[in-house]
Formats: C-alpha cells, sequence, structure tokens
C-alpha cells in the first residue's frame, strides 16, 4: 500500500470469505480502498499431530472455485469462518484487526477498514444483506425494509444457534449464528430509518457466552 502496488482483488477477497479482517480506519487518508496490495503468497498444508505429520499442499485454483463466484460460499471458506475453522485460528476478525492495527501503527501506515464492511456506524459491519453490531452480551442485526413494513408481516424464527428472518414472505436470512444463542433474552423490533427515511427491522440476539462473535449468521 505504501509502495504504490496495486490492490490484489482476489487476495483481499480471499482473506474476507475466511473470516479475517483489516484493520478499521473510518477515513483511508491516502484515497486507496481497502484491501490487499501486491503479490501475495498462500500456503496450504496438512498438519496432523497424531500422526506427527506436516506436509505442505497444493493450493490451486479449483480451491477456490464454487459458490457461484462468492468465495464466501466455498465450503472451506465456510469451514474457516466457523469456530476452530482456522480463520483467523477460530478468533475473531477484530483479533486479527488489533494485530494489524499495531504493525501498522508500528511502521507509521494507515490502517484500512474493517470487513465484513465497516459502515458509517462505529463497530458496526455490513454483510449479507443487513448490518450488524455485538457487545459482549448480545448482537444486533439491522434489516431495511419497506416503508409500511409492519410486525404481523414479520417472521423471526431464533433457534439455539440458528435464524431465520423473512418479511412479508421473502427471506432475509437463513442459517447458524457464530455462537449460541438465549432465545429468552431475543426479540426484535420495527422502526423508522432517520437516515434514508424508510424502516429497518432490528433484532437483538442475546449470547450465551460472552465472547466475540466473527460473524452474525452463515446463510445456508
Amino acid at each position: 500500500r505504501t509502495r504504490d502496488l496495486p490492490l490484489n482483488k482476489r487476495a483481499t477477497n480471499l482473506m474476507r470469505a475466511c473470516g479475517h479482517g483489516l484493520p478499521h480506519d473510518s477515513v483511508n487518508e491516502d484515497g486507496k480502498p481497502s484491501g490487499i496490495f501486491g503479490d501475495i503468497f498462500v500456503g496450504r498444508c496438512h498438519d496432523d499431530e497424531v500422526k506427527d505429520i506436516w506436509e505442505r499442499i497444493d493450493f490451486t485454483e479449483d480451491d477456490i472455485a464454487g459458490g457461484n463466484g462468492d468465495l464466501s460460499q466455498v465450503e472451506w471458506c465456510r469451514t474457516a469462518r466457523k469456530k476452530g475453522g482456522g480463520g483467523g485460528h477460530g478468533g475473531s476478525a477484530a483479533s486479527l484487526s488489533n494485530t494489524l492495527s499495531n504493525m501498522a501503527a508500528q511502521k507509521g501506515a494507515s490502517p484500512g477498514n474493517t470487513q465484513a464492511i465497516a459502515s458509517a456506524v462505529p463497530g458496526e459491519l455490513e454483510e449479507n444483506g443487513y448490518k450488524w453490531s455485538q457487545t459482549d452480551e448480545e448482537v444486533e442485526l439491522r434489516f431495511a425494509v419497506a416503508t409500511g413494513t409492519k410486525a404481523k408481516y414479520v417472521k423471526v424464527k431464533y433457534g439455539v444457534k440458528s435464524l431465520k428472518v423473512s418479511v412479508s414472505g421473502s427471506t432475509l436470512c437463513d442459517g447458524e449464528t457464530w455462537g449460541e444463542i438465549v432465545v429468552d433474552e431475543s426479540t426484535y423490533t420495527i422502526q423508522d430509518d432517520i437516515g434514508t427515511g424508510g424502516r429497518e427491522l432490528c433484532i437483538s440476539l442475546g449470547k450465551k457466552e460472552q465472547e466475540e462473535w466473527n460473524f452474525a449468521v452463515m446463510n445456508k
């Protein structure tokens, strides 16, 4: 980035698909997009501690094929985003973000944005058509919905580790959550969106464990 190398879109998309995040900065003073710049090396290995095996394995273009062009839907990328799956060693995007932020600060570099994609609200991310944020106790998802949307049009199904949301018969999200939910502490409201003049559906999920989530909902 500081050497005026080109943006590496494929590497940036691959990193994001595996659940890693970039350091958050609301303003890129150099005017460049957030991401990885220049060439990178992507390694792959087979590691079996029981059999005492560690060996390098080829990483080919076929390994990032599928998902209809959406890397986040490639099976091993989906696995990487889960706990213990390897995306940030099972940690959160924020943990990697802090590490890279510190590295950038030490080098005097300007860090980029957090991904999923950082929204205009500090600590809030955008992914899969909704915005979400979290505290130690809860996760909040916000969906933009049509003006005139009423509670009777909304169906929310909370699972121990799943969430399905539909409005007027249209599914907005349906999949596995990062962590377990306390169903009795989860709810939703519909309110006006001052920014757009429309309406938004706000869903609050109570966390069973006080841990940082790497994503909100991984759609099926």
